[in-house]
């Protein structure tokens, strides 16, 4: 099948690899003229496990191309699969701008009938929209084509998305039969292997996405407002967590503390689903509280570093390990390190950080700050003469680090670990001098 994929970001990416990978011919489109070149030159923009292997595999076998014109991907294709951005805007309604503007071009330029599916997430009732505004673009220009809209939500983490795509839980497949039938063609040969194809309304699949989303944001926000009560109360949040866990009602996934979620979906998400409510005159009362509780983390380690130093952070020199909102992709969107950095640089506070791939896109985020310094190791990080080292990202290098080794370098300065990276016994044999983490006991370490 001919298939068009708009947006060249991590869902448009992923989503054009795979496809081209069961076999599709696909067309990739992005009005970013550098990404296009990038990405036709054979390099990947984006950090993602084994997606620049797989574009390059499918490039070379010649069922993926990329272009930066729009017309070309209109008139190649027969399903248009739109995976733009949706940013959220300061209400906390999504924005719909750039889905908007490519349907209505669809919508103009196409020759034959077509399917266009959204996998932009979007909020309930936006396939409705654009249904109409299809409709008054095809009636303006007097067309007499079918173009038929259908929802397709993608459930794809970033730092494995690929192997999410190829091996995914399930299918949310929302529209009208023939939308359906449409779907079913293009992923037979994920159904072939048993994953699950749920066929649904529009509305359902839209509202399946976001709730999803919000389910996981939940259930973090959820044992980080514990983890809070139980570093009141002297309790060890990892150790509640266990019991709660082997309830096969709560399980164990989305259960670890730490200083808050970030990336590109589940704030923007939970946001946009509590304003959806509020259109509709109901009150998101739970979704509020979800990102309310998950703004209080994220200041989890700027109120410790400065109960630790009596409140005076100008002059210290601060380490940070990790920048990305999570380990395995370089994305800083929504990360608590960078509202970390932020309230410490305010404080006229030294920093000194480290990510093992999103240095480069932090450089960006702080050019012209002058108190950070970009270390290109976490041992450069150690050896810098701290006063207290951060663990703001939980990449696997910062967890099998030698707790014996970071005691040598960090000698006195205290660590405060977002992340609960280590196993407190093993804190308290390296004795650290003093080790933070969250919603656990502090360890103090003895004098030698």
């Amino acid at each position: 099948m001919r298939i068009a994929v708009y947006g060249a970001g991590y869902v448009g990416l992923v989503s054009s690899a795979c496809f081209a990978s069961l076999g599709h011919d696909v067309l990739c489109v992005d009005i970013n003229h550098n990404r296009i070149k990038s990405l036709q030159s054979g390099q990947c923009p984006i950090h993602e496990k084994n997606l620049p292997q797989l574009l390059c595999e499918q490039s070379d076998a010649g069922k993926l191309r990329f272009d930066s014109e729009l017309e070309k991907a209109i008139h190649f294709a027969d399903v248009h699969f739109i995976a733009v951005g949706t940013p959220g805007l300061e209400d906390g309604r999504a924005d719909l701008s750039q889905v908007k503007e490519v349907v209505r071009k669809i919508a103009q330029l196409a020759e034959r009938d077509s399917f266009i599916i959204c996998k932009s997430t979007v909020p309930v009732g936006t396939g409705e929209l654009l249904e109409n505004l299809v409709k008054e673009e095809l009636a303006l220009l007097n067309k007499a084509i079918s173009v038929q809209l259908a929802s397709n939500p993608e459930f794809l983490r970033e730092g494995s998305a690929v192997f999410d795509f190829l091996n995914a839980d399930r299918i949310i497949a929302g529209g009208e039969p023939s939308s359906i039938a449409c779907l079913q063609e293009i992923y037979q040969p994920l159904i072939n292997k048993g994953i699950p194809f749920l066929a649904m309304s529009r509305s359902s699949a839209e509202l399946t996405k976001y709730s999803a989303n919000a389910m996981l944001a939940a259930r973090i926000s959820f044992i980080n407002q514990i983890s809070q009560i139980a570093e009141a109360a002297g309790a060890n949040i990892e150790e509640v967590r266990q019991g709660m866990a082997l309830d096969e009602r709560i399980g164990p996934h989305f259960l670890n503390a730490g200083i808050g979620y970030g990336g590109s979906c589940f704030p923007k998400d939970v946001r946009a689903l509590a304003q959806c409510a509020v259109d509709l005159q109901l009150n998101p009362a739970l979704l509020h509280a979800i990102d309310e509780v998950n703004n209080q983390q994220k200041s989890w380690v700027y109120k410790h570093l400065m109960s630790h130093f009596n409140q005076k952070l100008s002059g210290l020199k601060l380490g940070f390990w990790g920048l990305s909102f999570k380990p395995d992709t370089d994305d800083l969107r929504e990360a608590s390190s960078l509202i970390a950095i932020q309230s410490l640089l305010r404080e006229d506070a030294l920093v000194i950080a480290y990510d093992p791939v999103a240095t480069d896109s932090a450089q960006l985020l702080f050019q012209g700050e002058h108190n950070i310094v970009w270390a290109k190791s976490a041992e450069e990080v150690l050896n810098a003469g701290l006063d207290a080292l951060i663990i703001a990202t939980e990449w696997s290098e910062f967890q099998s680090y030698s707790l014996s080794a970071m005691k040598r370098s960090l000698g006195r300065a205290a660590v405060f670990d977002g992340r609960n990276c280590f196993d407190l016994k093993a804190v308290k044999e390296a004795n650290l001098q003093r080790y933070y983490s969250v919603g656990r006991p502090v360890v103090i370490g003895h004098n030698d």
